[in-house]
């Protein structure tokens, strides 16, 4: 990460969009949009043949497509968004000790002025690499799991962070 896109993420309080994105997590947006389409070729098929059954299945599929197409595109919004806390006195240093005890599989420091902490990979996780970035008493936190439903881990990771950095305070 260069210092103009750490600049932006400050500024902005969001990733840059780049065209991996789209390969890496915005492909999970597609299988929702999937179920729609079939959805809404069993509705025509329903229409045609008049089979008040077919219609019934197609309106599900779309209902049902188009609420997980929301839900996972408010969850990849929520992955491209960093999270602003005011902690006092954060140093590099400081950081790195109150995150040891977390046990995350790698924590790099970037001479630039952040962190990148890394998950393992479970059976119900895929992994997650989550980003520090700090300046004066001013702490930016983005989690970016590797898939698409986390079920609440990512957010469990980034407060109990937080109460870490607090503690360390």
């Amino acid at each position: 990460m260069t210092a103009d896109e750490l600049d932006e993420i400050k500024l902005k309080g969001r990733w840059p969009i780049k065209f991996s994105d789209f390969y890496n997590h915005y492909f999970f947006a597609l299988f929702p949009l999937m179920f729609v389409l079939i959805g809404a070729s069993m509705l025509y098929s329903g229409n045609i043949n008049s089979l008040s059954d077919l219609k019934i299945l197609g309106w599900g599929f779309i209902i049902g497509g188009s609420l997980l197409f929301i839900v996972i595109i408010k969850k990849l919004i929520q992955n491209q968004t960093f999270e602003n806390y005011q902690i006092e006195n954060l140093t590099a240093d400081k950081i790195r000790a109150a995150l040891k005890p977390l046990k995350f599989a790698n924590i790099y420091y970037h001479k630039a002025g952040y962190f990148v902490l890394t998950m393992r990979v479970s059976l119900f996780s895929w992994g997650e690499e989550v980003t520090l970035i700090f300046e004066d008493s001013e702490i930016f936190i983005n989690s970016r799991p590797r898939q698409p439903v986390t079920f609440g881990r990512d957010r469990k990771n980034i407060r109990t962070i937080v109460a870490a950095l607090q503690a360390a305070e």
